[in-house]
């Protein structure tokens, strides 16, 4: 069973710092709640670039799988979907009077026996609560120091 979510945001910030966080895997545990770790990620991130994302999932267990960049174009758009379980991010960005449009879009789409188990427990109270942490977080790591 697929499930997703989309949600909209206008973040207060330049399209270049809303992209620099999204598009380096290396940074997603400054802004990403459910992200503990990530490792393998090669020095030029670009379509087809793989990463090992240890996190947690719906049910809090935590757990490392592989990444894949699936969509990318720079400074517009990124996509990344789980070799494991078909779990994927899709993020749109929009300059915006120099703010950043934010469109997300959280996601699964389960391949095989061992994906739709997992993906039964993606339901879309799951993937609406994990794009507002993600969406949260982002505007947190955003923020300049005071």
């Amino acid at each position: 069973m697929s499930a997703s979510w989309k949600q909209q945001v206008l973040v207060e910030a330049p399209v270049e710092d809303v992209w620099s966080l999204i598009s380096d895997p290396r940074r997603f545990p400054e802004w990403s709640g459910d992200t503990i770790e990530v490792t393998g990620v090669p020095t030029q991130v670009e379509r087809g670039s793989t990463y090992r994302h240890t996190g947690r999932g719906p049910l809090r267990t935590k757990s490392t799988t592989v990444f894949e960049v699936v969509e990318l174009d720079d400074l517009r758009e990124i996509k990344l979907r789980c070799q494991t379980s078909g779990f994927y991010s899709h993020w749109l960005l929009t300059e915006a009077r120099g703010n950043t449009f934010v469109d997300v879009e959280l996601g699964i789409e389960p391949e095989g026996l061992a994906g739709r188990a997992v993906g039964a427990a993606h339901t879309k109270g799951y993937l609406r609560r994990a794009a507002e942490r993600s969406v949260d977080g982002l505007k947190r790591a955003l923020v300049p120091p005071t």
